[in-house]
């Protein structure tokens, strides 16, 4: 019984580490933002499709030369105020630094129109930002997106298991006399 615990579980943390290992490779090079939530610098009004009406973050590359932007709710009109965060929602934006939500706000609908200004800097990173529904995991995990619970979740099952083994074991001897 406890071979039959054993070899699963050491199995289990095997995918695990391979898991991780493959996820660490996938995002050596960044995060990569759909075309369409990346909102330029220019000053004029960008329409940007949200996965649904949940809260929306703006994610800047360089979080000291902030974009100054708006965003308006195409439905309904209305302005919707920006909130800042605190940085601890971060994706991997490659060698240079990384992309970090900077602020959010509500929409009342999938649709928005962000404008953006200022922000400074040459390349797309710097004299843009990314516009996307809040992640729903948890600020530390963004990063990974949900394909990290993967690892976690078979190495939490491998560490059960080799548990499991470990209490039969210790059941299974004969107490000392």
């Amino acid at each position: 019984m406890t071979v039959r615990l054993l070899a699963p579980g050491v199995a289990l943390l095997l995918a695990a580490a391979a898991s991780w290992a493959g996820l660490a490779a996938s995002h050596l090079d960044g995060y990569r933002w759909d075309e369409a939530s990346l909102v330029p610098a220019d000053g004029r009004p960008h329409d940007v499709r949200l996965a649904d009406d949940r809260t929306a973050v703006l994610w800047t590359y360089e979080p000291d030369a902030t974009p100054d932007c708006s965003a308006v709710d195409t439905t309904t009109g209305r302005d919707l105020p920006m909130a800042p965060l605190d940085a601890s929602y971060r994706r991997e934006g490659g060698s240079p630094g990384d992309w970090t939500g900077t602020a959010s706000f509500e929409p009342a609908s999938a649709t928005v129109e962000v404008t953006c200004t200022g922000g400074g800097g040459s390349t797309v990173h710097e004299t843009a930002v990314a516009v996307e529904t809040a992640p729903r995991l948890p600020a530390p995990l963004v990063g990974l997106g949900a394909w990290g619970a993967v690892p976690g979740v078979l190495a939490l099952a491998g560490l059960l298991a080799l548990g499991a083994a470990a209490l039969l074991v210790v059941r299974r001897r004969p107490a000392a006399r």
